[in-house]
């Protein structure tokens, strides 16, 4: 009696099919890895050309600050810092004569500066100490470091500054630069405050 196979079709070669299939998809996701790591490795690259550009850009702009008034004005973090009591009589926000002065003196290089630098603007940072102000102009020091910004950034348009490249805010004593522990602190704190800030961190053009 002649013995059936036990299987009456080959299976060798579905088995092959199905075994070139798992190599083929394990083979693709290989390379699918692959390059994802590359593409990481590539945005990685360009996220440190990007830090390196944002660190030559700061540094240039802050090199230019430094010239604007070399000697007469303090520069730190890319910020120029004018002393409230060289622009501003205690309580007020308008303008001394040397205060105008010192702002006409300081528009014609900051209008290069941008014009040097067309994707930035100035932003005008009125500061106060902590001494509490309460008066009909000004309920808080909130209203006088904002009015004294204005002042500034109105002088500076009045001085050739774009006014389109200006921003003026007041920060009241939120942010101070000292401790207030005595007068000399509390007069650091008592300041204007002009930086370059890309344009498109504050305004929608």
């Amino acid at each position: 009696m002649m013995r059936r196979p036990l299987f009456p079709v080959s299976v060798w070669p579905p088995m092959i099919d199905a075994l070139t299939l798992v190599l083929a998809a394990f083979v693709l996701l290989m390379l699918v890895g692959i390059l994802a790591q590359r593409g990481l490795l590539e945005r990685l690259r360009e996220r440190d050309r990007e830090l390196v550009r944002l660190k030559d850009d700061k540094a240039r702009i802050e090199r230019r600050l430094r010239a604007l008034a070399p000697g007469v004005v303090e520069v730190e973090e890319g910020k120029v810092i004018l002393q409230g009591e060289v622009l501003f009589d205690s309580g007020s926000d308008q303008l001394t004569l040397a205060g105008r002065d010192f702002i006409g003196q300081l528009a014609g290089p900051l209008a290069q500066l941008l014009a040097a630098e067309p994707d930035q603007m100035v932003l005008i940072g009125g500061h106060t100490d902590d001494r509490p102000i309460h008066t009909d102009r000004f309920p808080s020091n909130w209203e006088l470091s904002t009015a004294r910004a204005v002042a500034v950034a109105q002088a500076l348009a009045g001085g050739g500054v774009d006014p389109r490249r200006l921003v003026a805010s007041g920060f009241g004593a939120f942010h101070p630069r000292a401790a207030n522990r005595d007068d000399d602190s509390r007069r650091q704190n008592r300041r204007i405050e002009v930086l370059l800030v890309p344009i498109r961190a504050v305004s929608s053009r």
